[in-house]
């Protein structure tokens, strides 16, 4: 490999590294303003960790860095990814009663004599792919075997107009949830 070769290699890591880094801080920084992108939170934030780690492969390839560095940093990639794992969310999208207004919730639970189930609630926005959590939300049940999502009552959502859903759950109390910015 010619010295021009190894050098355009290097200058598209460093490329690829420092835009999936701009990419990870501009996810920090819109989950810091409950700003969200659903195709990240939909896998649990798994895809800017896998990115991140592979743009560091790639960095640390072209560049000879040392491989205790590497395999620290893959360790630690891991043990982040695990954690991300046990509290992994599933995710069911329902539309409003005009179809103008979509709502992403965010579902949960853990179990240990009770039932915690756990919700967040994202609003759609106006631009593609991006999602604002709206509330978030948490039933508590013991010796109820019905699924989260039942649970909540999203089969008997009441929509009123386009700025608020009521799910009425048979196993706790009314949820409002209010589509107001």
């Amino acid at each position: 490999m010619d010295k021009y070769s190894r050098l355009r290699n290097i200058d598209f890591t460093i490329l690829f590294l420092l835009s999936i880094i701009v990419f990870d801080l501009a996810v920090i920084i819109m989950s810091i303003n409950h700003y969200y992108f659903s195709f990240v939170i939909s896998n649990n934030n798994k895809l800017p960790i896998l990115l991140t780690l592979v743009a560091f492969y790639m960095f640390a390839f072209a560049h000879t860095i040392d491989r205790v560095v590497v395999i620290s940093v893959t360790i630690a990639a891991f043990l982040l990814l695990g954690f991300l794992s046990v509290t992994n969310s599933s995710y069911q999208t329902i539309d409003s009663s005009t179809g103008n207004e979509k709502v992403m919730i965010g579902h949960r639970n853990a179990t240990l004599g009770e039932t915690n189930h756990f919700y967040e609630f994202y609003l759609y926005t106006s631009f593609p792919g991006l999602v604002k959590k709206v509330k978030e939300h948490r039933i508590l049940t013991r010796g109820v075997t019905a699924g989260d999502l039942e649970v909540l009552g999203v089969d008997d959502a009441e929509w009123i107009g386009d700025e608020r859903v009521i799910f009425h759950s048979p196993y706790a109390e009314n949820t409002e949830v209010d589509l107001t910015p």
